[in-house]
Parts: C-alpha cells; structure tokens; sequence
C-alpha cells in the first residue's frame, strides 16, 4: 500500500503554513498562482478555514437602490456576489418598479436556531418516561442552556418519542449571530449536564446520547423547519401599480396573475417546496458577498410567493421562512464582507433582522422582474444579450 501523502502545516493558519502547503502543491505539479494571490491574511482566518492555501475572487454587483417604506424609509442597496450575467440587471429592474409604486414593506415573524440531540434508551417505558420528564423540567433544563452563551436563549424543547428514542428540539433564539455553533455548544454542555442529573434524581441511566440526531434539518429543508421556524421567518410585501407594471415590466396585471395561476399548479402537482421563481439568486449573493454559512443557501431558498389582483394593480407577498442568517460570527468580520454589510447597513450588533429584510426586499424584486420577463417574453433574450457566454465568430 502507497504512504498516504503528507500534506504540511494541517493545524496551522499562519502565512508560513500557507506557503509550505503552496510549496506542497506546486511540487506535486499544480498551479495555484491565483488562488494564492490573496489579500486574505490567513491569520484573520483562524477559526474560519483549515488547510488554507489563498481565496478565490467573486464578481461583486450592486442592486438598488430599492425604497424600503416600513420601519425605516429609505432607499438602500446590496451587494451580489455572483457570476450569472442579466442577474444584477433584473434584480434592479424589479427594484425600481417596486420603488416608484411606494417601495417594499418588510416585517420579521421570528428568528430560531435549533439543536436536536438524540437520547437512546433499553425500552420504549424508559423513552416515556424520559418525555414526561423533560415536560416536567423545562425551566430547569433552560437555566442549564442559558447560562453556557451571552446571547442564546431556549425558548422550547419539543421531544418525540421514536421506539426506545427520543429525538429533543432545543429550540433557541440567537441575537445577531446565525446561532449554528452558539447553539451547538450551549447544547452539548446541558446534554452533559443532563445525563449525570437524570440518573441522579431519577436513577435511570441514559444509554447513549448524540448531540445531533438529524432532528434539527440542519443545512437541509424540512416541513417542520418551514412550518414551525429555523433560521429567520421575514415577509416582503408590495403593491405594483398597473401602470409601471406596463411601461416598466411590458406585461399587464391580468397576464401577471393568470401566468402565476397556472405556474402555481404544477408547482404543486410536482410536490415543489415552497413556490417561487429565483430567490436563490438573491439568498446566494447575498451570502457569497456577506461572509454567510454558504451551506445554508438551499434551505435558507425556501420561498412562498403569492400574487393578487388589485384595483390599482398587481400585490405581491413573499414568506422566507427559513433564512438562516447573521451580522456577527462566521466570516462577517473580514474586511471585505464587512464592508458588504454596511453596504446594507447591517453590520454588527442589532442589525439582523434589518439584514432578514433587506434581503427578503431585494429577493422580491427579482421575483417581480423575472416573473413579468418570462410573462412578457423577454427572458430568454435578456439572457441571450447579457447572460450568454458566446463563442467569438472567426
């Protein structure tokens, strides 16, 4: 059997372990003269990356500016990190209809983050029993959550008895940060705690306890986390009025309303979660450029758009029910980012759900346009003069 390569510096985020693990590739016979050409140090790397070798670059557009007619009316922008030509155009255009017609109202129903450690049991009687208690000691079980982090709070525990069992939602609220790792810890040290105090006070021993038993839909998508919440549950609505719909959009309410009818029945007919255009795009450049959990992308998609005739127009309505974002923690600290964040005026403390709804609003806006494209047959075009790589003619 062959050694197994050695790959220098493995624990180590510092420019001389970069430099080893580049001297490595480059004997090996790879180039990585681009990737290393980085103005990331790696010691502001430390406890965001392993095994760090340089960074790779991002175009950066600007969307906006969209008028935001809520809790602060303004006009505001967005950085999109993104390499999918006629996106910036359509995000912009779908922000200029909303903002002549009186801008975007935003609203945040809640902001969760949730741990599901799994306790395995001899019988199903223990698992029962197990349930009942935890029922019967919440207070004490959240003084015991509490107290492991300055700004995560439980807010629930919700347990389910599966055979001998039982899968336990931690359910927190998390503050400004996205709560994955706050969450994490403050529940591993309560299990800890937990398995010593149940068989003390109960004398009944816990089996086996895993601090995650796949519960809590962790980066995947899940009716319960859509119905029930993780991550931050924010509303965008608007109002377009018939005649921006006509001259900025080139389509007409009625066309509008009885296209989306028809998209929405086989949206359903074809079991799609949610029902929406491309709020993917936004929710993705967003996070590229912001320094986000970028494996929360599909699950932070999950969007609900809804569409209403109107005297004056057209209403739309789009749920995100599950955006698992944060304006401190992760790579938000960068540079970079953090210029991107205030950009948006959402960087640091206090800024999240500002942040929910910016992106939410600007989420809208590419709904509106590229909906009204595919309605007004420009959207095969638009891609066609903007988003197409051709070959160059000889």
């Amino acid at each position: 059997m062959n050694d197994y390569p050695h790959v220098p510096g493995r624990g180590l985020v510092k420019e001389s372990a970069k430099k080893d693990r580049l001297q490595f590739l480059n004997e090996a016979g790879f180039s990585m003269d681009h990737i290393s050409n980085s103005e990331v140090s790696p010691e502001s790397l430390v406890n965001n990356i392993e095994s760090h070798i340089g960074s790779v670059e991002i175009p950066v557009g600007l969307a906006g500016p969209l008028l935001f007619s809520n809790e602060y009316v303004d006009y505001r922008y967005a950085p999109i990190a993104t390499l999918e030509g006629a996106l910036l155009a359509s995000i912009n255009r779908g922000a200029k209809v909303i903002s002549k017609c009186g801008g975007v109202n935003t609203h945040i129903l809640h902001q969760r983050m949730v741990r599901s450690p799994l306790f395995l049991f001899d019988s199903l009687q223990d698992g029962l029993l197990f349930h009942e208690w935890l029922n019967d000691n919440y207070k004490l079980i959240k003084s015991q959550a509490d107290s492991h982090s300055n700004y995560g709070k439980l807010v629930k525990l919700e347990a389910q008895v599966s055979g001998k069992s039982v899968h336990v939602k931690f359910i927190f609220e998390t503050g400004d940060a996205s709560g994955q790792n706050m969450t994490t810890n403050s529940t591993d040290k309560t299990i800890t705690w937990l398995e010593e105090y149940y068989q003390k006070v109960v004398g009944n021993p816990l089996k086996k306890v895993l601090i995650e038993g796949n519960g809590s839909s962790d980066k995947k998508i899940s009716h319960y986390n859509i119905n029930q919440g993780r991550g931050t549950h924010v509303i965008a609505e608007c109002e377009l009025l018939e005649e921006e719909i006509n001259q900025l959009l080139r389509t007409t309410s009625d066309a509008f309303v009885t296209s989306f009818n028809a998209s929405a029945t086989i949206s359903r007919l074809d079991g799609m979660i949610g029902h929406n255009l491309n709020v993917a795009n936004v929710i993705a450049g967003v996070f590229a450029a912001t320094g986000q959990d970028l494996a929360c992308i599909h699950e932070s998609s999950v969007g609900v758009l809804t569409v209403d005739k109107t005297d004056k127009g057209l209403y739309l309505c789009l749920h995100l029910p599950t955006l698992v974002v944060g304006t401190v923690g992760g790579g938000t600290h960068l540079a970079a980012q953090g210029e991107a964040l205030d950009l948006m005026g959402c960087l640091g403390t206090g800024k999240v759900k500002r942040f929910a709804q910016m992106i939410a609003g600007f989420a809208l806006a590419l709904e509106v346009s590229t909906f009204a494209a595919i309605v007004g047959g420009q959207f095969a075009a638009a891609h066609e003069r903007l988003g197409r790589n051709k070959p160059v003619s000889k």
